[in-house]
């Protein structure tokens, strides 16, 4: 009996430290930590600062490469080159995000597969993706490189994106409210 009391405790403090560190918020100071050692570590690996989209295009050119549609005259390939994404340390990056967000998500017990509510819905979700990845093609990153890892990595640049991803969001915030809710 003593030996389940024990392992009982240890069930418990198991479940509270689980709790802990994914479910309950943690302190802005420790994930600001987190991240920066993660921008650290990630700099080191690939000699480049963290970023997303590009491992997107090339990861998007492939599949169209497969199916037959000629890549190669993309001026995407002036700003950077064609890599066969699975040779693409952005695109492993990419899927190592989805792949511990949603093992993040399992272990604290809150994955659920949704209902669509309404038509209306998803057409928000579609153009507000294609809004998103156009801008961040045209911004030449995203949040993350045009924000994060240039904050990070000290750029000036980052400091100039960040007033124009809030003035974006509250726009879109504003359309969002008035036309769909």
């Amino acid at each position: 009996m003593n030996g389940k009391l024990k392992s009982k405790k240890e069930k418990d403090k198991l479940d509270n430290t689980l709790h802990y560190i994914f479910i309950k918020p943690w302190p802005y100071w420790v994930g600001g930590i987190l991240i920066a050692i993660s921008n650290i570590i990630y700099i080191w690996i690939t000699k480049k600062p963290w970023g997303i989209t590009k491992g997107l295009v090339r990861t998007g050119a492939w599949f169209l490469k497969l199916l037959g549609f000629d890549i190669s005259n993309w001026s995407a390939w002036n700003y950077y080159d064609y890599i066969n994404p699975l040779q693409d340390m952005v695109t492993w990056s990419n899927i190592g995000i989805v792949i511990g967000a949603f093992i993040a998500i399992l272990m604290a017990g809150k994955f659920k597969v949704k209902k669509l509510k309404n038509y209306k819905q998803l057409f928000i979700a579609i153009i507000g993706g294609y809004l998103m990845g156009y801008g961040a093609r045209i911004a030449s990153g995203c949040n993350i490189g045009g924000l994060y890892s240039a904050i990070s990595s000290l750029g000036i640049n980052g400091w100039l994106f960040l007033p124009f991803v809030v003035f974006g969001i509250y726009i879109g915030n504003l359309v969002i409210r008035k036309f769909f809710v």
